[in-house]
């Protein structure tokens, strides 16, 4: 939530209604302008009429709502929310989320800018940067921003953030390393970390942590998902569950045929059988397994009863027993 309470520069003390933030709200949550809404339209909470906050949310950075229940469900009980603070973000003895009274201070009697309520901050500065000396610096020649002539910090440090060896606090140079040569996510200049891999995970070899190279396949030829690098598997499938001839792992290639040419019911594209039959049980010269044709007739042109078309028999007798005059 918004720091409480910048108090203007008077010596006569303000009453808490009269005490604005930053937004112009006071801790009543009433506006400058007299209503509970900034000139945008928007409560001491950030919360629209709307119900929704500047970013179009409908929870404010603590988890509530605008009618003050918490994302979990919880709801508002005897004005406090489930953490203990009331809709204007105080709780039971007066102390906001951050530490601070109603009256702007926190327990160490200093405000959010950490002066005090003589406006005086720990180093001895009013809010106009002069010292209790009289001069903008401290008997140790820092300013009110903690800077001396020299333009280092107390600690040592300078505007940017460095010491004069070119560390900055967390112990990187102003190059981005630290005295062990790795920058802050852990990379060498050489660009490798700890454990001899890079930003892209490899090794100086171009292997990364799980034995593969940089196009994806192990020692053994094959990338993660047992494909080597002709898209074949061990057993010699593809993706697709295809050999390189083009055959499933049940023999048979797209047009349903094994590599013999025959499909699931044992015929080839001609429609015929191993032993050279169609599914009506004749060969390619138009017989069955007993040497009949589609008419019944064999090669000799009789049929089974020993018959010809005219129907007499090989000695020239018919059906009936007649000879052939």
């Amino acid at each position: 939530m918004v720091g409480f309470f910048k108090k203007l520069f008077s010596s006569k003390s303000l009453l808490l209604e009269q005490q604005y933030d930053d937004r112009g709200f006071n801790v009543y949550g009433i506006h400058k302008n007299g209503t509970k809404y900034d000139d945008h339209g928007y409560d001491v909470r950030g919360f629209g009429e709307n119900g929704k906050t500047r970013n179009r949310k409908y929870y404010d950075d603590n988890g509530f709502d605008a009618k003050g229940i918490h994302l979990t469900g919880k709801k508002y009980i005897s004005g406090y929310d489930c953490f203990g603070y009331d809709s204007i973000g105080f709780n039971k003895e007066g102390w906001n989320r951050e530490g601070f009274y109603k009256d702007g201070f926190n327990k160490d009697n200093y405000d959010k800018n950490g002066f005090n309520r003589k406006g005086i901050n720990k180093y001895g500065f009013n809010k106009e940067g002069i010292h209790k000396n009289g001069t903008r610096l401290d008997n140790k020649g820092f300013n009110v921003y903690g800077f001396n002539k020299d333009g280092l910090d107390r600690d040592g440090y300078n505007r940017g953030g460095f010491n004069q060896m070119g560390y900055n606090r967390a112990g990187f140079h102003e190059d981005g390393y630290n005295q062990a040569g790795y920058d802050k996510d852990g990379y060498s200049r050489e660009g490798y970390n700890k454990k001899g891999y890079n930003r892209e995970g490899f090794t100086a070899a171009g292997i990364d942590v799980e034995g593969y190279d940089q196009a994806g396949f192990n020692k053994k030829g094959y990338d993660r998902e047992g494909f080597n690098r002709e898209g074949y598997d061990k057993q010699g499938y593809n993706r697709n569950g295809k050999t390189q001839e083009g055959f499933n792992a049940q023999g048979y290639n797209e047009l349903g045929y094994d590599k013999g040419g025959y499909n699931k019911k044992g015929f080839n594209g001609e429609g015929y059988n191993r032993a050279g039959y169609d599914q009506s049980g004749f060969n390619k010269e138009g017989y069955d397994k007993e040497g009949y044709n589609r008419s019944g007739f064999d090669s000799i042109g009789l049929d089974k009863e020993g018959f010809n078309s005219d129907g007499y028999d090989r000695q020239g007798y018919n059906r009936a027993g007649e000879r052939i005059q």
